[in-house]
C-alpha cells in the first residue's frame, strides 16, 4: 500500500469506521501498527517494541481498527457486474451473465483440543473453510469464513445462499465453480470425469478432444480468478499464511478485514505491485436464487454451452 491510499484509508476509518485519536496515539500510528500485524503476522511483543508502546495499547488499537475496517464493509465489497453480451475478451465471451467465480480456502487457526476434530481438514491441518466470491478484476464480492476445515465445500456455499444477508444472485446470473460444487442454477461447474485443471492443458498434453473437455478448459481458464484472488490475499497478509493465537472468533474478523483492505489496495492504487508477481492466476428488487440444487434444466443449458463452444471451434 503506497503513501497515498494509506492516507484515504485513515480517513476512511475515522469518517465511517469511527476510529479516533487517543490521548498518546493517532489514527495513523493505530491503523499502521494494524497494518503490519496483518501484513507480517508481527507479535503484540515485537510490535509494542518497535513502536514504544505498551503491549495493552497495542492490543486495544488493534481491536479498534479491526472494528473500523469491518464498519467500511458496504463501501469496500465490490458490486459484480456480469459478462454483457457484447463481451469480446476470449477468456469471458463464453459466459454470458456471469457475475466471477467463488471457491472454498483453509486458512489455519487455532482452536481448542476438544474442537480439534471438526476444524481438521482432509490434510489433516486445523483450519476454518472460508467460502470466497470474486469478480473478473479479482475483487471480493462475498466472504464467509468460519465454517469448520472439515465442512465440504457444497455445505458451506448452501448455508452462504441461506443466509438473510448472504450470497445474492439474480436468477439470470451466475458464478463458475469447480467440481466440488453442484452444477445448479446460479452456479456452473465443469463436467466430472474428464480433464480440466489449467495443468492438464500445458506442456505437450493434447489439445481438447471433445465438447466436455473444451468447455472444461475455458471454464477453468475463467475460474482461475479466484485462484489469483486467494493467492493475492495469502501473498499480501503474513497473518493468514500461519496459525495465530487469536480466538477463532477474532480470527475470522481478521479474515474479512483482510478481504476489505485487498479490496481497497486495488481500487486506490493504479497498479497492484502484488499482481506483477503473479501468474495468471433497491429500487428494483431482483429475483434471487435462494437454494443450491441440481437442475436438469442447468445441465441442459451447459450441455448447450459446451456444444456451441465446440462448433464455433469446428468451424474456425
Amino acid at each position: 500500500m503506497d503513501r497515498n491510499a494509506f492516507h484515504t484509508l485513515v480517513l476512511l476509518t475515522k469518517d465511517i469506521g469511527r476510529l479516533t485519536d487517543s490521548k498518546s496515539m493517532s489514527s495513523s500510528e493505530k491503523l499502521a501498527m494494524f497494518l503490519n500485524i496483518l501484513a507480517h503476522h508481527e507479535k503484540n511483543r515485537s510490535i509494542k517494541v518497535d513502536y514504544i508502546r505498551s503491549g495493552w495499547s497495542v492490543s486495544q488499537a488493534f481491536n479498534e481498527c479491526l472494528s473500523a475496517i469491518l464498519k467500511l464493509t458496504p463501501l469496500l465489497l465490490v458490486d459484480p457486474k456480469p459478462v454483457l453480451e457484447d463481451e469480446i475478451e476470449d477468456r469471458w465471451k463464453w459466459f454470458k451473465g456471469c457475475l466471477g467465480a467463488l471457491d472454498g480456502i483453509y486458512i489455519q487457526i487455532r482452536v481448542p483440543s476438544q474442537y480439534k476434530p471438526r476444524y481438521r481438514t482432509r490434510k489433516g491441518e486445523i483450519a476454518t473453510n472460508v467460502l470466497g466470491v470474486c469478480d473478473r478484476n479479482l475483487n471480493f464480492t462475498y466472504v464467509l469464513p468460519g465454517w469448520e476445515g472439515s465442512a465440504a465445500d457444497d455445505r458451506v456455499l448452501r448455508d452462504a445462499v441461506a443466509r438473510r444477508n448472504g450470497l445474492k444472485i439474480h436468477e439470470d446470473n451466475y458464478y463458475l465453480c469447480d467440481g466440488g460444487y453442484t452444477n445448479g442454477k446460479g452456479f456452473l461447474s465443469p463436467y466430472r470425469g474428464y480433464r480440466y485443471w489449467l495443468k492438464d492443458w500445458q506442456g505437450d498434453n493434447p489439445l481438447p478432444r471433445c465438447k466436455e473437455e473444451l468447455f472444461n478448459m475455458r471454464h477453468a481458464r475463467a475460474r482461475n480468478v479466484i485462484e489469483r484472488t486467494f493467492g493475492l490475499l495469502k501473498g499480501r497478509w503474513g497473518i493468514l499464511r500461519s496459525s495465530s493465537w487469536y480466538s477463532v472468533k477474532v480470527h475470522n474478523r481478521i479474515i474479512s478485514a483482510c478481504c476489505l483492505i485487498h479490496n481497497f489496495i486495488r481500487r486506490e492504487m493504479e497498479v497492484d505491485p502484488l499482481d506483477i508477481d503473479m501468474e495468471e492466476q433497491m429500487e428494483y428488487q431482483h429475483e434471487n436464487i435462494d437454494i443450491v440444487e441440481s437442475s436438469q434444466e442447468w445441465t441442459t443449458w451447459r450441455d448447450e454451452l459446451a456444444q456451441s463452444m465446440w462448433n464455433a471451434r469446428s468451424n474456425n
